[in-house]
């Protein structure tokens, strides 16, 4: 009984992220690490002002800067659900529920990413 139990759970523990989930979850994964490091240097180490009102605004305005952080803002918005969406998935409550789960945690990240990429355009 006992090998039973622990092959449903393997098996439960497979389909929580599939291949795909996976190998999108290392892709932002990466371009998280590239770009945090990326904006870290920038806003951290070059200058002390980089954090000044009018170097932000200047930063925010410019629009390479734009598609940047509209890039690790999606990277963030994905990798952050996606990862909240394979622990409830992994629960009694997400094995149960994983077309809600799915369509809720899709939504997030919607609203996520177009919350912070409206915000992104005012600039």
């Amino acid at each position: 009984m006992d090998a039973k139990r622990d092959a449903g759970v393997e098996l439960h523990t497979k389909k929580v992220l599939e291949s795909a989930g996976w190998i999108f979850q290392l892709i932002s994964g990466l371009i998280l690490a590239l770009l945090v490091t990326f904006h870290f240097f920038e806003t951290h180490l070059v200058s002390h002002s980089a954090m000044d009102y009018e170097n932000v605004v200047a930063r925010l305005t410019d629009i390479p800067h734009k598609v940047m952080y509209a890039v690790l803002l999606l990277s963030v918005s994905f990798h952050a659900f996606n990862g909240l969406r394979a622990i409830l998935l992994d629960t009694n409550f997400g094995a149960e529920n994983t077309r809600s789960v799915n369509i809720i945690l899709f939504f997030a990240v919607f609203v996520a990413f177009a919350y912070g990429l409206l915000l992104l355009i005012e600039f």
